[in-house]
């Protein structure tokens, strides 16, 4: 009677040891798994989210002189779809706060706006980090002030150009800069023939 019960002691400590050991093995692969399809390499493997990049670049400007003074601070988002593995399209936007004030006959002018800019772009990888950039943005922008009021204008400006990213690629942050030629002539006051940029980008 003893012995019997020794052994179905014996038998069901086994049983419960390969359960158990079954139970390990297949968390073991799971979490293998799980962290496989973490890795960099499956942000590229064909779905929606491995085709998405984006990233931002910042805006930081100041300028003063003995009658005036300028102050701009601002973000400007970027996502793009990729179409196959060189070229990619999206939208761009730009916002920025700007302080502005002028020393004027009988006390100083103080003004406080918004400047934004939206719209579309094309990138494509042209040989190793780097890229063309081609994008049509609408620009609202301040041309002057009418008392206390700011008098916007609203205008359509292409510009084309490249630039290099550092870094990055599928799952991975990089570090980009660019140049871009304006399209059209000058129309403004301060008008630049062309921009530079930089920024961060994930996944491009």
């Amino acid at each position: 009677m003893l012995k019997k019960f020794v052994f179905a002691l014996l038998l069901l400590f086994t049983c419960s040891v390969v359960t158990f050991a079954q139970t390990t093995e297949r968390e073991a692969e799971e979490d293998l798994d799980y962290y496989s399809d973490k890795s960099p390499a499956n942000f590229d493997d064909g779905r929606l989210g491995s085709q998405i990049w984006w990233g931002t670049g910042a805006q930081l400007g100041f300028n003063s002189n003995n009658f005036e003074s300028f102050f701009q601070i601002g973000l400007s988002p970027i996502v793009g779809y990729k179409i196959n593995q060189v070229l990619s399209v999206g939208p761009r936007g730009s916002f920025a706060y700007n302080s502005y004030r002028q020393t004027r006959t009988g006390g100083d002018f103080k003004a406080s706006f918004v400047t934004w800019s939206a719209g579309a772009f094309a990138r494509a990888k042209v040989f190793g980090q780097f890229f063309a950039h081609g994008e049509y943005s609408l620009l609202n922008e301040v041309e002057g002030f009418n008392g206390d009021d700011a008098i916007r204008a609203t205008r359509a400006v292409p510009f084309l150009g490249g630039g290099i990213s550092q870094g990055g690629g599928p799952g991975q942050a990089g570090f980009e800069i660019l140049i871009l030629f304006r399209l059209t002539a000058a129309d403004r006051i301060g008008d630049s023939p062309f921009q530079f940029r930089s920024g961060l980008n994930f996944n491009f």
